[in-house]
């Protein structure tokens, strides 16, 4: 199995890049035309099938917005040439992707890994007389949000050993024509692993929910 990690550098200027931004379900469907459709569309959605993560990051205002798209299958980017959707004065190719399975192989037990993550961080409602019992709760405390990410790491293969609570706050996006809100919090530090394969299996279907909204892509890098 392979997993596939894309970058790509999109215009800041560029009237697309801005919407997208601020409605991620249609950065969404623009990254989705990199991959073919779903083998079965009444069982399962491309993004699930071919296991599609991505992420948004606009560290500095003004400059190429950095995303990064997670796949299981090899992205075809051919279809954004022309459209002044990437940036084109930079240093570096503004589209690149790789295989980074060979990488996730060699991830071993007790080693510390920087990471970041932006998340959808909510809770279910469970008790039972509540009226939103059920329904997922944004969860706003920043030691609640550090306890999700915790209790996340339980099962997902690995402890969060240093990290801050980054941005946060609302995201609004539209899809099939509804308005769709989700609270997103970015997390940046560092981790130990303490389970190699449930760790690539956790950075291979995300973390939380909204995924088609930009949540949930686990990057890892050399501490």
């Amino acid at each position: 199995m392979s997993i596939y990690l894309s970058r790509l550098l999109l215009n800041p200027r560029s009237r697309r890049v801005i919407s997208e931004l601020t409605h991620p379900y249609e950065m969404h469907r623009t990254l989705m035309r990199a991959f073919p459709s779903a083998t079965d569309d009444t069982k399962l959605k491309a993004r699930d099938e071919f296991g599609v993560l991505f992420r948004a990051d606009v560290d500095d205002p003004g400059s190429a917005v950095n995303v990064l798209v997670q796949s299981l299958v090899e992205p075809d980017w051919s279809f954004l040439d022309g459209q002044n959707y990437l940036c084109a004065d930079t240093e570096v190719p503004p589209c690149e992707h790789k295989d980074i399975m060979p990488a996730c192989q060699k991830i071993q037990n007790g080693r510390r890994l920087r990471f970041r993550l932006r998340a959808n961080v909510c809770k279910r409602v469970g008790a039972k007389g509540d009226p939103l019992f059920g329904k997922r709760v944004a969860v706003y405390r920043e030691e609640a949000q550090r306890d999700w990410l915790i209790g996340r790491g339980r099962s997902g293969g690995y402890e969060p050993i240093g990290f801050r609570v980054g941005r946060q706050g609302e995201v609004r996006s539209r899809k099939n024509g509804r308005h769709a809100i989700h609270f997103g919090v970015t997390f940046d530090g560092t981790l130990r692993v303490s389970d190699a394969h449930a760790l690539v299996e956790t950075m291979r279907k995300g973390i939380g929910p909204a995924k088609a909204f930009g949540f949930g892509l686990l990057s890892l890098a050399r501490a």
